[in-house]
C-alpha cells in the first residue's frame, strides 16, 4: 500500500451536521450520546452516537460492516515513549481499539477506518517546523495513519489538517458520520 498524502480533505456528511451537538435542554432522541474526551476510547455493540471535539487531536472511528459494531478514539500525542501508556497516546490508543473491537468478534479484514483532527489550531505555532509542538497535529495523524496501515486497517475516509478544529461524530452502528468545523480563533 503506497503512502498517503496528507492533504486536508473535506468529509461530505452523509447526512445534517445541524443538530449534531444538541442545545443544553433539549430532550435527546435517537441513540445515547457519548462523548469522547483525549485519551478515551469507546465500543458500542449497540446503537450510540460517538463524538468528539478535535483540535490537533487526532480522532480515529472503526465500523465493521458485518457486525454493525463501532468504536472510536482520541488522543493527544502520536507515540508513548518511555514511562507509563496511556491511550493519550496514538499508539497505545489505536492498539487498545483494535483489541476491544476484536474482543466483540471484529476481523481486521472487516474493519473501516475514519481518522480526523491533527489541525494547527495556534497561529504563533503555525510556522515552526520538524517534531516541534507547532506540527503536532500533523504528527498525530502521521501517526494514526501509519499505525492503519501496519494493523491493514482500510482507511476509508479522513478529514485532517488544516487550521480550524472540528466536531466530529458516529453513529455506532451504521458508521455515519457528521463533520462539522468549529470557529478559527485561536485555542484548541
Amino acid at each position: 500500500m503506497g503512502k498517503s498524502s496528507l492533504v486536508a480533505h473535506k468529509a461530505v456528511p452523509t447526512q445534517s451536521s445541524r443538530g449534531a451537538f444538541p442545545d443544553p435542554g433539549t430532550v435527546p432522541t435517537g441513540p445515547q450520546e457519548i462523548y469522547l474526551h483525549p485519551g478515551q476510547n469507546h465500543v458500542a455493540s449497540g446503537p450510540v452516537t460517538l463524538k468528539m471535539i478535535l483540535g490537533s487531536c487526532a480522532g480515529v472511528f472503526f465500523f465493521d460492516p458485518h457486525l454493525r459494531i463501532g468504536g472510536a478514539t482520541h488522543f493527544m500525542l502520536p507515540r508513548h515513549g518511555a514511562g507509563q501508556p496511556s491511550p493519550r497516546y496514538g499508539d497505545v490508543a489505536i492498539a487498545g481499539l483494535l483489541e476491544q473491537m476484536s474482543a466483540m468478534g471484529s476481523s481486521r479484514r472487516d474493519i473501516r477506518a475514519k481518522v480526523y483532527g491533527g489541525a494547527s489550531m495556534l497561529s504563533a505555532l503555525r510556522g515552526l517546523s520538524g517534531d516541534s509542538i507547532g506540527q503536532i497535529g500533523r504528527r498525530n495523524v502521521e501517526s494514526a495513519l501509519t499505525i492503519l496501515t501496519e494493523a491493514s486497517i482500510a482507511v476509508v475516509e479522513k478529514d485532517v489538517l488544516g487550521e480550524r478544529g472540528r466536531k466530529v461524530s458516529m453513529v455506532s452502528h451504521t458508521g455515519v458520520i457528521t463533520l462539522e468545523f468549529v470557529s478559527s480563533g485561536d485555542g484548541n
